[in-house]
């Protein structure tokens, strides 16, 4: 049997053998191209995220300019660009940053405050008048009484004689309760100036659901007066009134802004609502506040009608709030202020008043104030508490609260990412 020898096949073995080579090795150079590639773009998307960062730092230092908010910042160190925005949404601070570079581009929302008081309970300005104590009285934290100290009173037929007790809790009270942040009144001041050009987008009626994501302008509605029920608002809308806004509790609000004259909530009403007015906010009987929200009374100008008057927020019975409550005169004290905590109330969070505060209910924080004033069916009481018990030391682990005070402006830590 004969077999024909292919002429010239070891050339046809080394050609085929040399095409599977450089297939291979093709292969391994467009692998580790890819690779490098996606090395890179991983390097390039950690540091955006490192960038990213830096704002919020850049957010919290003293060195953010306003002026710079609405335009985008090249990082010294390499090619990302940042913008960062800050501005007040109710009592806390709403920051948003944004990064990108070439390949890739973040976002971050966050709502921030600060380390609320752990050890503090109560601070009152010293007036050289005892404090009267009656009911269930119990404190977990430092209070700062007049140096008159407490005394044993009844009100509604109840009593107090565990003085004791409390004893090692008492200090000085100061001449002055802390002030509050010159730059932070007049965010307020300037949160309520209507709307805002650069990031505000008016519409032309309310709908009956809407949710507006915190990455996009501020959903605006402005009306005289609003009623708001059946509605089920979200996120980054603000509803601005210049008289009255009031809120049915078939309304469904999520991390709502309210800017009015005054706000009232009606009986049964849950929700996580933000709310600046320049007279009063009210709120029924059982009426729920989510964490983290916000009540803020102030006024940078107040007529001189108001003299006299008492204006602040005023809860009804049986009410739960997380967050915060400021309640600030003008810089005439043409008004007095107060904050009302009615019976069975349950906080977490911190209050402020520059004037008055009825202090009843059960209180996971700290309460700040120029003098007590109790409020009960049968009469007034100046500078006692009854019923009150107050812990700031239990949910001050991870709790953030608003930023007021100067000394607090450099320590923001957030409160709700978005």
């Amino acid at each position: 049997m004969m077999f024909n020898r292919l002429k010239g096949g070891a050339l046809y073995v080394s050609v085929i053998i040399s095409i599977l080579i450089s297939i291979i090795l093709s292969l391994f150079i467009v692998v580790a191209y890819y690779n490098t590639r996606s090395v890179q773009a991983q390097n390039s998307l950690t540091q955006l995220q490192l960038s990213l960062e830096s704002g919020f730092e850049i957010a919290r230092s003293e060195y953010y300019m306003p002026a710079d908010g609405g335009t985008w910042q090249q990082m010294p160190y390499n090619n990302d660009s940042i913008l960062v925005r800050k501005k007040a949404w109710g009592c806390f601070l709403l920051i948003d940053v944004k990064a990108k570079n070439a390949h890739f581009r973040l976002n971050k929302t966050g709502l921030f405050g600060t380390f609320g008081w752990r050890d503090t309970a109560i601070v009152l300005a010293e007036q050289n008048r005892q404090i009267g104590l009656a009911g269930k009285i119990r404190f977990r934290g430092n209070c700062y009484f007049p140096k008159a100290g407490i005394q044993s009173a009844y009100i509604e037929g109840n009593g107090f004689s565990d003085l004791n007790a409390l004893k090692p809790y008492i200090h000085p009270a100061p001449v002055y309760i802390p002030q509050l942040s010159e730059h932070y009144l007049e965010t307020m001041a300037q949160s309520q100036s209507g709307i805002d050009p650069y990031s505000d987008s008016l519409l032309s009626s309310m709908p009956d659901q809407w949710n507006q994501s915190f990455k996009q302008q501020t959903a605006v509605i402005q009306q005289g007066s609003m009623v708001l029920s059946n509605r089920i608002l979200s996120n980054n809308i603000k509803l601005i009134a210049s008289d009255v806004i009031t809120v049915e509790n078939s309304a469904q609000l999520t991390n709502v802004l309210l800017v009015a004259r005054k706000v009232i909530f009606k009986k049964g009403f849950k929700g996580t609502v933000h709310a600046i007015c320049r007279d009063s906010i009210v709120t029924e009987d059982n009426c729920e506040f989510a964490y983290p929200s916000s009540f803020g009374v102030y006024a940078e100008h107040v007529p001189d009608s108001a003299k006299g008057l008492v204006r602040g927020i005023f809860f009804g019975t049986a009410c739960k709030f997380k967050g915060g409550l400021l309640a600030a005169n003008d810089q005439k004290n043409l008004s007095r202020m107060m904050i009302r905590l009615n019976k069975e109330f349950e906080f977490i969070g911190s209050i402020y008043s520059s004037d008055y505060a009825d202090a009843q209910g059960q209180l996971y924080g700290s309460l700040c104030c120029r003098t007590l004033l109790l409020q009960t069916p049968s009469g007034v009481y100046e500078n006692h508490l009854y019923n009150c018990f107050i812990d700031p030391k239990r949910y001050s682990t991870g709790l953030s609260v608003p930023a007021w005070q100067k000394q607090q402006d450099n320590h923001l830590t957030c409160a709700q990412w978005f």
